[in-house]
């Protein structure tokens, strides 16, 4: 199997304060690096299981940028149609916690991949048309996703809607899409319902597929997922592993969409489960065990200050 990639790759860095923040004063604290970004993550743990990647992005030409893509091609990620930019810096997501782990305050400057323009993109059309799967973030401007769509001759695409701020960019879009995973609040603003009753999920979820996505699923957290195509909308639990580990969990709704990644041939009860699977096992890898996989790990050592 052969997947093309397409959205943000960033440097995220975690500080966690060593006691409880005291503001406007030097606190001391646990100074973490590691490279994330939806589309980054979505690809490593798709080479992290040996299946063949081609990961576009644009990163500055900077440190942070060479760092990420040392990452990247240590796990086995093609970065060959990486986009340099001179004049934008590679995203960087700063978050400070607490020190029960709490998020005290967090930032974010990803500007890059919004920037690729349309000749840069077009230049990589073959591995975009090539792949059995192309999969999406929505860290993209609304017209470079409509590009990427147009390149793939109806071939199948899986999008991630990333954020509530940016799922908005699919709205036109809707009908030229196989697959979308959504997380409640993403669908919310996208069918504009409310879906604090598992009637109203199911009814979003048949919200998008009337508009012409062929696959939905809206992640619920420990409720599970809300799976719909033409024919029905059917509800998966999490696994208990997810639930004891739900609390602050980061990059579970990023394997998820790799479990759907990877299980594009099956039907779509067994494609739901596969995600809760592969989200279940991130949870357990990385947060139950208090611990980063190597794909997570930045190349420079953590250090305190």
């Amino acid at each position: 199997m052969h997947i093309t990639v397409i959205g943000a790759a960033n440097i995220n860095i975690i500080v966690k304060s060593k006691s409880k923040i005291v503001p406007g004063d030097s606190n001391p604290a646990n100074v973490e690096m590691k490279a994330g970004g939806t589309a980054r993550n979505i690809a490593a743990m798709l080479a992290m299981r040996k299946i063949e990647v081609d990961f576009i992005t644009a990163i500055g030409n900077d440190p942070f940028g060479n760092l990420l893509r040392e990452n990247c091609t240590s796990i086995g990620i093609n970065t060959d149609a990486w986009i340099i930019k001179s004049n934008a810096s590679t995203g960087v997501n700063l978050a400070t916690l607490e020190n029960n782990g709490d998020l005290y305050a967090g930032f974010n400057a990803i500007s890059a991949p919004e920037s690729i323009r349309t000749a840069e993109l077009t230049k990589h059309k073959q591995i975009i048309k090539d792949a059995d799967l192309l999969v999406l973030d929505l860290n993209l401007s609304e017209k470079i996703l409509a590009l990427s769509l147009d390149l793939r001759d109806d071939r199948p695409v899986l999008v991630d809607a990333v954020s509530v701020e940016k799922v908005q960019r699919i709205e036109n879009l809707l009908d030229r899409i196989d697959i979308l995973k959504l997380n409640r609040l993403e669908a919310e603003e996208l069918t504009k319902m409310t879906l604090d009753t598992k009637e109203r999920v199911r009814q979003a979820s048949y919200n998008l597929v009337g508009r012409g996505v062929k696959r939905a699923f809206i992640t619920l957290g420990v409720a599970g997922v809300c799976a719909a195509d033409e024919g029905n909308a059917i509800f998966v639990p999490a696994l208990p592993i997810a639930i004891k580990g739900m609390k602050g969990v980061k990059g579970a709704g990023d394997a998820f969409t790799a479990g759907l990644a990877v299980s594009l041939e099956k039907e779509i009860r067994a494609q739901a489960e596969t995600g809760v699977k592969f989200a279940a096992e991130h949870i357990e890898r990385n947060v139950i065990r208090d611990g980063l996989s190597d794909g997570n790990r930045a190349t420079s050592p953590k250090r305190r200050v």
